[in-house]
């Protein structure tokens, strides 16, 4: 029989082998759990799921990102909103109608739109683009969209006919619609609007706060004329020079005296002596 110290040395655990630890003595190991789409996509892959269950994981994970992308745009947008572009109606037009009547206003043109709402949006994360087409309905429309670079898109369309206001041709008629639905689908996309200039003139809002589209009639020798207030004048140097082509149109009956004055006093003020000069080319009663 052994001794005591050889019984002892038999029991005792051999070199570099370690004592289990007691239960409580247990610490819980870390455990990763799957927390977004593609990881339970991961996850069911590697447990051998089937296709159907793979496919509605993947919906799931397409369902999370668009709506993720859906709250990002509508947050950015609010923040772009908060400090929103002032967009000024800086082109002031006229023509004259088929009908002999005259039309003028102002509006904002395409490219300041552009140029004070796309900066905006790209601070943001926005981009936007126009989408054209022609159906067989003989309108023309136009489609602005919005895209966020989460990937949310909204869209904003609109429809018109030609324009055939004044005196443009056919392709002039399709050109004008494009624009002007341009303009309009990218306001209404972004809640804007547009707002009147009031110191085109340069004269440093001198006409206390009134607006340049203001309009009046003025009689000069029986040819009305309508005349924008805020409107620098036609200088002489500057009538003068024009005078011989403006007297010419009146000459050869491609406008009336009466139109000549409406369309000129949409781009500068007249006075009464240049308004009877102009009505002194009209051709004399037979």
């Amino acid at each position: 029989m052994g001794s005591m110290n050889e019984v002892i040395d038999m029991e005792r655990p051999a070199a570099g082998e370690l004592a289990a630890p007691a239960p409580q003595q247990l610490a819980a190991a870390p455990r990763q759990v799957a927390t977004t789409a593609f990881e339970l996509v991961a996850h069911a892959a590697a447990r051998g799921a089937s296709m159907d269950e793979l496919r509605a994981f993947i919906e799931l994970q397409e369902r999370l990102e668009a709506n993720d992308a859906r709250k990002a745009y509508v947050a950015n947008m609010a923040e772009f909103k908060r400090n929103p572009p002032k967009i000024v109606k800086d082109k002031l037009v006229g023509y004259e109608n088929r009908d002999g009547s005259f039309t003028g206003y102002k509006h904002a043109t395409l490219g300041s739109v552009c140029a004070a709402v796309a900066e905006g949006l790209g601070t943001h994360g926005f981009s936007h683009r126009w989408d054209t087409e022609q159906p067989p309905s003989g309108l023309i429309a136009v489609t602005c969209v919005i895209t966020h670079s989460m990937g949310h898109a909204e869209v904003t369309r609109m429809e018109a006919p030609p324009d055939n206001s004044g005196k443009k041709n056919a392709i002039q008629q399709v050109a004008s619609t494009i624009t002007y639905l341009q303009r309009y689908t990218l306001l209404a996309a972004c809640g804007l609007a547009s707002h009147e200039q009031v110191d085109d003139d340069g004269q440093g809002g001198q006409h206390g706060g009134e607006s340049a589209q203001q309009t009046t009639t003025t009689q000069a020798g029986g040819g009305a004329g309508t005349q924008v207030s805020g409107l620098a004048a036609y200088t002489e140097e500057r009538f003068n020079e024009k005078a011989p082509e403006w007297k010419k149109l009146i000459e050869d009956g491609k406008k009336t005296p009466a139109a000549m004055i409406r369309f000129l006093s949409t781009k500068a003020t007249l006075t009464e002596a240049q308004q009877k000069t102009i009505n002194s080319w009209a051709a004399p009663a037979n």
